[in-house]
């Protein structure tokens, strides 16, 4: 799918393509982000209101004070914009008020100048964006884009790797320059997850004024005072000096900071007044300044609010940002904003003075104090033990955030969390007086929040550790797309308390494995490995002093290690660690019958995974068909509990603030009743049924492997059937192996013919597939490509071969932007993909894509064949074999067809007296390349050419092609090993194949301990 960016567009979960856009109605998908020219001028700022409210001077769309200063920095951003990259992303990072707006706004202005088109790019959280909005606007022309993106942070990782996808799909440059406050978990989980992609990532972190040589405090100071002065219409202001503090209070450190006391100072000075001291101080001025404005509008009958209800609904505006109208109609009322008024009034009165930014054309009320931070200063001076003179807090306020997160979800849930961490991470009395008190008694808002804003409260220094474990318990178990980073970061927090506070051995083992797992959902496998590694030698080490450490913890731990080992590529260690936990824990059921089942099925299924990547099918089939009976009694065993003991009904968590927006996945039909769907399942038994259903689907491999396809097809499709159920009671967790199990289930429905069924399971995994995708999850991209191409393989029997085509073009474009980053890894991948595009792009008479798609997948296998062994050598002459049969047949350029016979022959020659397979197919290559020489009127070599195979048949040893120094083709570039592309055995050679290397064993993960 192709989402173009133009001004004025929103981007929602599933979109159309079109050309010369002008107004496009797109469908009920929730909205992802809207889409704006970035602001390159400044608005202007009426004297008068400026005086009343000089706050507003401080707001970095007007860019009031000169820019000044960020030279290292600035000429860092245009060397990465200026840089080789298609699409590249850098992340500016900072504290609050470190100057990151107005450095992107900088770099934004001088990047338009230099002929970049700037847009900037708003969460559907951050504003009104309805589904039923209009995608309307315009483009222009082929200008490279630059996308600013701010508070990154506070988007969902799905919607923000979405984006980013996007940048890829817009198909030329794209620079995405995302600013946020922290630079933590988040950022390295969304790293990972764009590793599979050929998106560069960078990131530069502002530094403080005390770390900025360019930039002195005084300086700063001075150019703001100036400034506010100028515009504030204030003369002879050089005798307004700074603070005291300037140099030596870490506070002034950031240049919001200094502005905010040369506002406040300068404007004490027009008014005859002492300026503040201290930046807790001038936030205090300035906002009591705000209050002096309310009272002057009740007072002069411009508003009917009370100043007291004008604040609130401004304490209200800084937790939420801009509603539409009618949720903050809901808002104030849940909130019980003190006033009499109706809340449509208190809404009109407050936009007097906060106007939307947009001038209400997107129709949000509710605008927020700018900036930022002084926002975040007005939450913290509301309530009471802020120890600031000259700002009475307002009882009210103690206990707003709570009203406003009673009842059901806002759909502003996440900004609310997001601000309060914010402010208490600066404000401990915050912290202590309201956010610690509200997690203690809704714990499950601290998973509510996002991965993000889970990550920055694990970050808040002093923040009870009690409330962190209380929000572990209600993080899903396994791995989830949006909390995967924070889950992570709670994770290492909790770990570094716990394993300060204890000696035991055991605890500090479950502990770091249970980090681990963490660890290695957000995709930071090396930490996982390394924390997995120090629980296993922590777990040897009791094993071995025969302490009263259980042994199963020591084979469970073993067995997790050997995931980590496995997902890091040291396979020969994975399968000597999986190998020993199941000999361990084989003893231990042979000593406590009845014990132990779920740990030794695990370690079965791990063990069986790791022995199929070795190639030992045999042994493989053997462990897997065990740990499918001991699943099958677990599962049983569960629904007997389960019959007994109905689950109650538990308390209903806060809900994600985005479900994920996936089609809905049509069932696949069976030639025989399919079995009943299983209904939602319980705790227990769905802890079973999935790793029953993870050992069917590889039961089904090996036993597919094994030749007894019938069996691999029900067994198969049992899989899936659990997979369904699971995945429509929790698609976070399931919907990614309902994909796979469907994979693997239209494959062994191929395998016996029952080619309707496999087109239909195919389709639907790769719907899921495209699902997850492009609602985020990265990991999914080569999936992704798998699975289309195995949709291709099921379509061709049918005959479809314009959808094979269509389906095979977009394989060959995920894989081309892997191949790019990674090649050694994807690379032969993208060769197969090739392959197949080529091989039915000239089945239906694109010749000139079939030419070009094999032009690219020969210059890859040649190079792959320089740097490799034999099996590379065969791959190269299979896919030249299939090029010139195809042209023979068709009589389509046969000269070049001639060319590539010829080198597949003289490859075969060499490679034929090493087995019987190369033997046939060197046979087979001459026939060709005697059908082609009579082709084109060289008969006499083509009997020449029979009779030297002929010769090498009866045991002539000496080969009729090339010598060995004859070079290959191509220079010698590093490559891996793939499998050989179609082989020509007839007028048609066979469909496309998926390029994997032979079937794909399913990994089963540890669950949680």
């Amino acid at each position: 799918m192709h989402r173009q960016w133009i001004e004025g567009g929103t981007v929602h979960g599933s979109v159309i393509q079109a050309q010369e856009i002008r107004a496009v109605h797109l469908g009920a998908e929730r909205p992802l982000y809207a889409v704006d020219a970035f602001p390159l001028t400044r608005p202007a700022l009426p004297p008068a209101w400026v005086r009343q409210q000089p706050a507003r001077l401080l707001d970095a769309r007007y860019a009031l004070v000169d820019f000044t200063g960020r030279h290292d920095e600035l000429a860092r951003l245009a060397a990465w914009r200026d840089g080789p990259d298609q699409v590249s992303a850098l992340l500016v990072h900072g504290p609050g008020g470190q100057g990151k707006s107005r450095t992107a706004a900088q770099f934004a202005r001088s990047s338009h100048a230099r002929g970049w088109r700037v847009l900037q790019a708003r969460h559907a959280t951050a504003g009104l964006l309805s589904p039923a909005l209009p995608l309307s606007g315009r483009t222009e022309g082929d200008a490279p884009v630059l996308m600013v993106v701010d508070y990154a942070e506070r988007w969902p990782t799905a919607d923000l790797i979405e984006l980013l996808l996007d940048a890829v799909r817009q198909g030329g440059r794209v620079r995405v320059l995302l600013v946020a406050r922290p630079r933590g978990t988040w950022w390295q989980h969304l790293v990972h997850r764009l590793g599979d992609f050929d998106i560069p990532v960078a990131d530069l972190g502002l530094p403080g004024l005390s770390d900025d040589a360019d930039v002195a405090p005084q300086t700063l100071f001075r150019t703001a005072r100036d400034c506010f002065a100028r515009a504030l219409g204030v003369p002879d202001v050089d005798a307004v000096g700074p603070p005291d503090g300037l140099a030596s209070d870490p506070e002034y450190h950031q240049v919001l900071a200094v502005h905010m006391a040369a506002l406040a100072a300068v404007d004490a000075h027009r008014r005859h007044r002492e300026a503040p001291d201290g930046a807790a101080a001038v936030s205090a001025y300035l906002l009591a300044r705000e209050r002096a404005h309310w009272e002057s509008l009740h007072g002069n009958a411009r508003v009917r609010i009370t100043p007291d209800a004008f604040g609130q609904t401004v304490y209200t505006a800084a937790m939420t940002s801009a509603l539409s109208h009618r949720e903050a109609l809901g808002v104030l009322t849940r909130i019980a904003v003190g006033s009499g008024e109706h809340a449509d009034q208190i809404l009109k009165d407050h936009a007097l003075s906060y106007p939307a930014t947009d001038g209400n054309a997107g129709g949000t009320v509710l605008e927020p104090l700018y900036p930022d931070r002084l926002a975040e200063d007005f939450l913290a001076l509301s309530v009471t033990g802020h120890g600031t003179d000259g700002f009475p807090p307002d009882p009210w306020a103690l206990d707003a955030p709570r009203r406003l997160l009673d009842g059901e979800p806002l759909p502003c849930l996440r900004r609310v969390l997001a601000t309060l961490v914010a402010t208490a991470a600066r404000w401990p009395h915050v912290r202590a007086a309201q956010l610690e008190p509200l997690l203690r008694e809704r714990p499950e808002l601290g998973v509510a929040a996002g991965g993000a804003t889970l990550a920055a409260l694990s970050d808040i220094e002093g923040l009870d550790p009690d409330v962190l474990e209380a929000i572990e318990t209600h993080l899903p178990e396994g791995a989830h797309t949006d909390l995967n980073s924070g889950a992570a970061a709670l994770a290492q927090r909790l770990a570094d308390r716990r394993l300060t506070r204890t000696h035991d051995p055991e605890e500090q083992a479950r502990t770091l494995n249970a980090l681990a797992q963490r660890q290695s959902h957000a995709g930071l496998h090396d930490q996982a490995l390394k924390s997995g590694q120090r629980a296993m030698a922590i777990r040897r080490g009791m094993h071995a002093a025969r302490t009263d450490a259980p042994e199963p913890s020591f084979a469970a731990v073993l067995g997790d290690v050997g995931v980590y080992l496995a997902k890091d590529g040291q396979f020969a260690d994975a399968l000597a660690a999986s190998g020993q936990a199941v000999r361990l824990l084989r003893r231990l059921v042979d000593e406590q019958p009845g014990r132990h089942g779920d740990e030794l099925a695990l370690a079965l299924s791990n063990h069986a995974a790791d022995l199929a990547t070795a190639g030992r099918w045999e042994e493989a089939l053997h462990s897997v068909h065990e740990a499918v009976q001991i699943r099958r009694r677990l599962v049983g065993t569960a629904e007997e509990r389960r019959a007994v003991h109905p689950p109650t009904a538990r308390h209903a968590a806060v809900p994600a603030a985005h479900p994920p927006a996936s089609a809905p996945q049509p069932p696949v039909p069976a030639a025989h009743p399919p079995a009943p769907a299983p209904p939602a399942p319980g705790d227990a038994q769905q802890a079973q049924q999935a790793p029953l259903a993870a050992a069917l689907a590889n039961l089904a491999i090996c036993l597919a492997q094994a030749g007894r396809r019938e069996e691999a097809c029900a067994a198969a499709l049992e899989a899936v059937q659990i997979r369904r159920g699971l995945a429509r009671a929790n698609p976070h967790t399931h919907e990614p192996a309902l994909a796979t199990a469907l994979v693997n289930l239209s494959r062994r429905l191929t395998r016996v013919a029952r080619h309707a069924e496999a087109h239909r399971a195919a389709a639907e995994a790769v719907a899921v597939l495209r699902g997850l995708a492009e609602g985020g999850s990265v990991t999914f991209d080569e999936d992704l490509a798998a699975a289309l191409m195995n949709l291709g393989a099921c379509l061709a029997p049918l005959g479809a071969t314009t959808e094979v085509c269509r389906v095979l073009q977009e394989a060959v474009t995920v894989r081309r932007r892997l191949a790019a980053r990674l090649p050694r890894q994807f690379e032969p991948a993208l060769a197969a993909a090739l392959q197949s595009l080529a091989l039915e792009s000239f089945r239906t008479g694109s010749r000139g894509r079939a030419g070009a798609a094999w032009d690219e997948a020969v210059e890859l296998r040649r190079r792959f064949a320089a740097a490799g062994g034999d099996g590379e050598r065969s791959d190269l002459a299979g896919l030249l074999r299939t090029i010139a049969w195809m042209h023979l047949v068709e009589r389509w350029e046969l000269p070049r067809a001639l060319a590539a016979i010829e080198e597949a022959v003289g490859l075969l020659w060499w490679l034929a007296p090493t087995s019987d397979e190369h033997a046939d197919q060197l046979a087979q290559g001459v026939d060709t390349h005697a059908l082609l020489l009579t082709a084109v009127g060289r008969t006499d070599e083509a009997v020449e050419a029979r009779r030297r195979l002929k010769s090498f048949r009866s045991g002539d040893p000496t080969p009729g092609g090339p010598t060995p120094g004859d070079p290959t083709p191509g220079g010698p570039t590093p490559g891996g090993p793939t499998p050989g592309g179609p082989t020509p055995g007839g007028p048609t050679p066979g469909g496309p194949t998926s390029g994997g290397a032979g079937v794909a064993f399913i990994g089963v993960y540890p669950p949680p301990r």
